[in-house]
């Protein structure tokens, strides 16, 4: 038998066809709801009650009562879409990387944390949105979070050292590289760290021991012109960010906490400071019959 984390990463990043995924940039609006304003709401519909229809947007989950609404449709229009088709060099947008996640059953849980402080190395100042998926790995998405700087996954914890994780995790970025130059620069690199540039893409491993890795391994693919374009002074920086103590626990483990959206760096001020669609989502976690629920659904 995997490891708990092991299998469930396994399952994920192993189930899907990796090529086929990092290559569908495109995702389709399948759900519209029109108001009695005029205004027509695009999105994914997460649940639809008797009183409200819960949709997930382009930038967050929103509910609509019914007595605002006029007419639903709930059928694919593929001439919609989140996200426009990338060029090759891109990065996958946020959404994305999410819906594909969230849609597969072997993932348990999904959640947005807030954005912990970086003082040094190439993410330094760098505003950014951070997932954990489980307990142990997390995802993080720089800079425009429709058109990244940079992507990357980190474990923390015991499983930081497992070797087929790691494996697993690199094959799944690979997927996200457009040329075999590119893709032979990320095997080249070994798991204990280092990092190779090719055209507009550096390829990097950081090792958990470095200054800039805070206690997890990392595995990151990013544009140095679009990070540096990207970065803030350091008093705009820690508007947007949290002392890692404070989210983070020694273990590696994610703090027992409700997360507003200022704790998120969703402030108004953020708009003004570099990231210009701020994302608000929960997240997700999965009952033990399976079932799929929002995270703002436990207190219910």
């Amino acid at each position: 038998m995997l490891p708990s984390t092991l299998k469930w990463v396994g399952l994920f990043l192993i189930g899907i066809s990796v090529p086929v995924f990092a290559k569908q940039h495109a995702y389709a609006e399948p759900d519209s709801v029109v108001l009695k304003s005029g205004r027509v709401v695009r999105g994914v519909i997460l649940r639809n009650t008797a009183e409200t229809i819960l949709i997930q947007e382009r930038y967050g989950e929103n509910a609509y009562p019914k007595s605002e609404i006029v007419r639903i449709h709930d059928e694919a229009d593929m001439g919609l879409e989140f996200t426009e088709v990338s060029r090759a060099g891109d990065l996958p947008a946020w959404r994305v990387m999410v819906n594909d996640i969230r849609n597969n059953d072997a993932i348990k849980s999904l959640e947005q944390i807030p954005a912990t402080y970086i003082d040094n190395g190439i993410f330094k100042n760098v505003p950014y949105m951070s997932f954990r998926i489980n307990k142990f790995i997390e995802m993080n998405i720089y800079g425009d979070p429709d058109k990244p700087a940079a992507i990357e996954f980190g474990i923390y914890g015991k499983s930081s050292s497992n070797e087929e994780m790691r494996v697993t995790l690199r094959s799944f970025m690979a997927g996200f590289l457009s040329s075999r130059a590119e893709v032979a620069a990320i095997y080249a690199i070994p798991f204990e760290g280092g990092e190779k540039n090719i055209g507009s893409i550096r390829v990097k491993i950081t090792p958990k021991t470095a200054t800039d890795a805070y206690g997890a391994w990392w595995i990151s693919i990013s544009n140095p012109k679009m990070l540096e374009a990207s970065r803030l002074t350091e008093s705009e920086y820690t508007l947007v960010t949290k002392p890692n103590d404070l989210v983070v626990d020694r273990s590696g483990r994610v703090r027992e906490k409700s997360w507003s959206q200022n704790d998120l760096g969703l402030s108004p001020k953020l708009r003004k400071l570099g990231q210009k669609t701020p994302v608000y989502m929960r997240g997700f976690y999965r009952d033990a019959q399976g079932d799929f629920r929002l995270l703002s659904e436990k207190s219910n």
